[in-house]
């Protein structure tokens, strides 16, 4: 496996290592940040643009926050790919578990993985609920059913 692909492995591995309760995943037992994972000089840097809002048709009244990652290398007359991340504000926070916008930066700019847009959606809340934000991702502020439960939205 290329350093590349191991990274994007991992980055797969840390959207089910955020999920992990209340207090938030241990890192420490579920990988450790690397080298792709970090800011690496000279690399071009997309465009995270947002936040925007999707009302749910599923539950009306519901909304869902998210954001849109559009890398430098972006044409929009080519194809590209697309990745969506789920809990997308804790896969795009800079000083997070996952910094998926850097590797996804990283591995881009080497060619390891395709031009590819990421879409960064959180769990669907009420208008009245507040945005879940790192400190707080566990509770139970948005509409997301405890953890196990399966709902479209």
């Amino acid at each position: 496996m290329t350093a590349g692909k191991h990274a994007f492995a991992v980055l797969l591995m840390a959207a089910a290592a955020c999920a992990q309760g209340p207090q938030g995943p241990n890192t420490d037992i579920h990988y450790k940040l690397g080298p792709d994972s970090l800011e690496q000089e000279g690399v071009p840097r997309g465009q995270i643009k947002g936040p925007f809002t999707l009302p749910s048709q599923a539950y009306p009244g519901t909304q869902h926050t998210y954001w849109v990652y559009v890398p430098a290398q972006y044409d929009p007359r080519a194809a590209a790919s697309l990745m969506i991340f789920n809990d997308g504000q804790a896969f795009m926070a800079p000083e997070g578990d996952a910094r998926a916008r850097n590797v996804m930066d990283n591995l881009i700019y080497r060619r390891e993985i395709p031009v590819m847009i990421g879409v960064f959606i959180n769990p669907g809340r009420r208008p009245d609920q507040p945005e879940p934000s790192l400190h707080d991702w566990g509770d139970r502020n948005t509409n997301q059913p405890p953890h196990g439960v399966q709902h479209a939205g």
